[in-house]
């Protein structure tokens, strides 16, 4: 189905075909989160999507985690126009026995010249390269995963820092929890920004990510071997990086000295609370760069930098390149998850 010229908008748009890919030993996340995301756009936008669960035979499909999908239809039951088709990942066994003996590579092969766009998320991109979809092309995958897809396919540029990849009409995605953004992104690309927004605020989602954020968080690798009080300083630090974050008060909100603040979470993080505090306003930043056309005075003041001057100079440290430049897609990414939200 061709994609919605007039985004954010109430005006209705012919349903389109959208096809999960499941099978035996699938990841559930990996399938129900971008489930709820298209079902989520169907109950904001009724007519948009119709929502189809396929596996190789049809029936029954149990999950790695014991739960069941039924009454999935089988790869020769679907329909003959298909808008949108992704395919779940799951673990090596399951994925294996997935492309070698059902054989669903093959079958993608024959089908994906008549699907608009086709997705995978997590391991499901080994699907795609059994069907030569990612030959030439950027793709990821899981990170533990990202070496081996590489060494199957050389022909592939695998992105190993991308929480997901957009190339042509195939994309691609880091896999579990970032299925619902590689959903999210999909939604946004046919309704706009506004629809994938509602969706994220209904999903209870803390942040929506760009693709080109990593894989494994900032904050995630921080709160690893840090002690609980530090854990939850980090989780607060990320989402309030407009506050003052000095040492001192820092400090004061776990009830330590200033002293005793900088050496623990040093130690138990690995890295400075100011520089931790940079790490997080930067990410924040090159999020709303991103996301948004907001100047860059605004982004600044949100993100928690008292001027463009030190955002520049932060950005500079980071990324060695201009906030402008990275907006504009000069990070090594192709740009194309730029959102656009009102000013």
């Amino acid at each position: 189905m061709p994609t919605p010229t007039h985004k954010d908008e109430d005006t209705a748009v012919p349903a389109s075909n959208v096809v999960l890919v499941v099978f035996d030993g699938v990841e559930v996340l990996d399938a129900a989160g971008p489930a709820s995301v298209f079902s989520k756009a169907e109950e904001m936008r009724p007519g948009t999507y119709r929502l189809h669960i396929a596996s190789p035979g049809g029936g029954t499909v149990s999950t790695n985690g014991g739960l069941q999908f039924g009454g999935t239809l089988a790869l020769q039951q679907l329909p003959a126009t298909i808008d949108t088709l992704i395919v779940a990942g799951g673990d090596e066994p399951a994925v294996r026995e997935a492309i070698v003996e059902h054989r669903i590579g093959a079958w993608l092969k024959d089908a994906a010249p008549g699907i608009r766009r086709v997705a995978s998320v997590c391991s499901g991109a080994f699907a795609l390269a059994a069907a030569g979809l990612l030959d030439g092309r950027a793709a990821t995958t899981h990170w533990r995963w990202c070496d081996q897809l590489q060494a199957l396919r050389p022909q592939t540029r695998v992105q190993r820092e991308r929480i997901y990849v957009r190339d042509g009409p195939v994309w691609t995605s880091a896999g579990v929890t970032t299925g619902i953004e590689l959903a999210l992104a999909l939604v946004e690309d046919d309704l706009g920004h506004g629809v994938s927004m509602d969706i994220a605020r209904t999903l209870a989602l803390p942040m929506l990510r760009g693709a080109e954020q990593p894989q494994l968080s900032q904050a995630l690798q921080a709160q690893g071997a840090a002690s609980h009080r530090l854990r939850e300083l980090v989780a607060w630090i990320g989402t309030h990086p407009q506050e003052a974050l000095s040492v001192e008060l820092l400090a004061e909100r776990v009830q330590m000295s200033p002293r005793n603040f900088a050496r623990a979470f040093a130690a138990e993080t690995g890295c400075t609370p100011a520089r931790f505090v940079e790490q997080t306003r930067v990410a924040a930043a090159a999020q709303l760069l991103r996301q948004t056309e907001w100047p860059q005075e605004r982004i600044a003041a949100r993100s928690g930098f008292g001027s463009v001057d030190a955002l520049q100079r932060a950005f500079a440290r980071q990324h060695g390149v201009t906030p402008q430049r990275y907006r504009d897609g000069g990070d090594g990414g192709d740009g194309s998850d730029r959102r656009h939200a009102s000013r």
